[in-house]
């Protein structure tokens, strides 16, 4: 069995299909930069690149889409009860 490797990518800065293989240039933040615009921005370092067939990152991309639509459900849900409680109706108390 091959060794198990972790990868750690803060963001994926490149992408492009070739020959039906997609690459997937993965970075991670080195530090503050200043952008084109002259505006700060962080700078980037490629440290891994990915390289899938196509029909594999099409799952993969099925797979995210499932994780961000329930991420948003849940997010929504608990709004939902957020609103619900603070919208509650406080319990009348008995006068005396």
């Amino acid at each position: 069995m091959a060794n198990k490797q972790i990868i750690f990518s803060d963001r994926m800065v490149g992408f492009s299909v070739q020959n039906g293989l997609v690459r997937l240039d993965l970075a991670v933040v080195t530090g503050p930069a200043k952008g084109k615009d002259g505006k700060d921005a962080l700078k980037a370092e490629v440290t891994h690149q990915l390289i899938m067939p196509l029909d594999a990152f099409v799952a993969a991309v099925g797979m995210q889409q499932s994780v961000v639509k329930e991420l948003m459900a849940r997010k929504t849900k608990n709004k939902a009860a957020k609103s619900e409680s603070i919208a509650a109706p406080a319990e009348p108390t008995a006068a005396g």
